[in-house]
């Protein structure tokens, strides 16, 4: 877990009602940062709040469709509105969409790169305007995917969308380094959120296939996660900007020889961004 203390700190994160998004607001507002919950799921954005506030934590709810403008807008109004600056921004927000290319409709293609690229770059470009104007610096960190340069069947819109948040990431890092606001993206590899998830899961086949191909052999836990996107918002970061960090137990590393199963549990539930 990291450490150090992000009091005062205002951080939003999109799809921050449950997975990898929780884990990520939860572990800012315990360090002491106020928090938007960005989601457009009213009831498991309010639990989110409710249990944080419980904590002692400053948060609020912001249903928000981060493909549009206009919500955007509404979005970062209400962190000004309540505490005057914004420091960080996490864009997390994802969606699924598994079919073959053939079998894609034009409104799957849509839904999916409106959420992950189009939603990451408005919200992206509303927080840069707004760090800018207070000359302050500030952190920006994409939650990318290991598909962003693994491509897989049944997950186009989605392996195309994350490689745009990748690239989206350095030409952002490289235009805003002038106003000392840092850019970078976290791609979790396979994630077990069964515990801070709104449901969905794989097959037991399904994950004992991936991890044979992960050398540590085990999935990622959402905090980790979170740990690394608190470390690249953290003093300790501030010379690091234009990355792509894979956390994935060494998935991107290469290929494994195949190994037999060796997984007990029966399913899972997993984040949108693997």
């Amino acid at each position: 877990m990291h450490t150090q203390s992000f009091e005062n700190t205002v951080v939003i994160v999109t799809g921050a009602a449950s997975g990898i998004g929780r884990a990520i607001i939860t572990a800012f507002v315990r360090a002491g940062a106020k928090g938007i919950i960005a989601d457009l799921d009213k009831e498991w954005s309010h639990t989110v709040a409710e249990k944080l506030k419980a904590e002692g934590g400053d948060v609020i709810v912001s249903l928000t469709d981060i493909s549009q403008p206009d919500q955007v807008d509404i979005m970062l109004d209400s962190a000004l509105d309540t505490w005057g600056h914004l420091d960080v921004f996490i864009n997390n927000a994802g969606v699924g969409v598994h079919k073959e290319v053939v079998e894609l409709t034009d409104a799957d293609w849509d839904h999916q790169i409106n959420v992950q690229l189009r939603g990451s770059f408005l919200c992206s470009r509303a927080a840069a305007r707004q760090m800018i104007t207070q000359n302050q610096g500030g952190r920006i960190i994409n939650i990318g995917s290991t598909a962003a340069v693994n491509a897989r069947t049944e997950a186009a819109p989605h392996c195309v969308s994350k490689a745009g948040i990748v690239m989206l990431t350095k030409v952002m890092a490289l235009e805003l380094g002038k106003h000392n606001i840092t850019v970078n993206c976290v791609s979790p590899g396979l994630t077990n959120v069964s515990t801070v998830s709104r449901g969905g899961g794989a097959t037991r086949e399904y994950i004992d296939t991936f991890l044979n191909m992960v050398p540590l052999n085990r999935l990622a836990h959402p905090e980790e996660i979170a740990n690394m996107v608190m470390f690249l918002s953290s003093k300790e970061a501030e010379f690091i900007t234009g990355q792509h960090i894979q956390v994935d137990g060494g998935y991107s590393a290469g290929k494994l020889a195949i190994r037999g199963p060796h997984h007990s549990a029966e399913t899972y539930s997993i984040n949108p961004h693997e």
